[in-house]
């Protein structure tokens, strides 16, 4: 996956500022309150389902030997919302702006060719597991959550789908790979625009 951490590498600056942001070190020095970790939640709960019909329009336009990949990440994504749902959120609560320009974006992805959807598709993912595993505290009443959102299982999901993301890149016009990094400068500002919503959270809910 050398393309990909090309990818990765060319964006570093705001990647790694993502991995330092301020509710992500509250988080791993235990200084945010459940309640405002469960109210990013209930916003993480429109992320997934959003994540969901995206990956579900995907298949059928991946090429065959993309698709089994991708439909595993289906099944991970119903297993997360079920998850979600048995915690203590409200999934009717509404979607904040920060989430509803999130789930815009994704709904946009469903207009770019396949090469530049999966690539997107990865860099969500790797940026997510990125920034979880960042947040890891040494204990505290968070660990079995942040573990939840870093497992083996997810990342092994990530290894495979960094394989398919990384054959498409191969097959990309280079008008595909410009639009590829343009796209990431993109889901860096909102997934930066996420944090800062948790941000938020923790500065009203303590």
């Amino acid at each position: 996956m050398k393309h990909l951490l090309s990818v990765r590498d060319a964006h570093w600056s705001e990647w790694r500022r993502l991995l330092e942001h301020p509710f992500l070190r509250r988080l791993r020095e235990g200084e945010v309150s459940e309640r405002s970790l469960y109210a990013w939640m209930e916003q993480d709960y429109h992320f997934v389902k959003g994540l969901l019909e995206l990956q579900a329009r995907m298949v059928p336009r991946a090429p065959h030997a993309h698709r089994l990949v991708l439909a595993h990440g289906l099944v991970g994504i119903v297993e997360e919302l079920d998850w979600l749902a048995i915690q203590p959120i409200d999934p009717d609560a509404p979607a904040h702006p920060a989430r509803e320009r999130y789930l815009a974006f994704l709904r946009l992805l469903d207009q770019e060719t396949y090469p530049v959807s999966v690539v997107a598709l990865w860099t969500i993912n790797r940026v997510f597991h990125d920034a979880w595993s960042s947040a890891a505290p040494s204990g505290g009443p968070f660990v079995d959550l942040v573990e939840h959102w870093t497992a083996p299982e997810f990342l092994a999901y990530l290894h495979d789908l960094a394989g398919v993301a990384e054959e498409a890149w191969l097959t990309a016009s280079e008008e595909e790979r410009s639009r590829i990094h343009a796209l990431v400068d993109e889901i860096l500002r909102l997934e930066a625009g996420s944090w800062d919503m948790a941000q938020t959270f923790a500065t009203q809910y303590g």
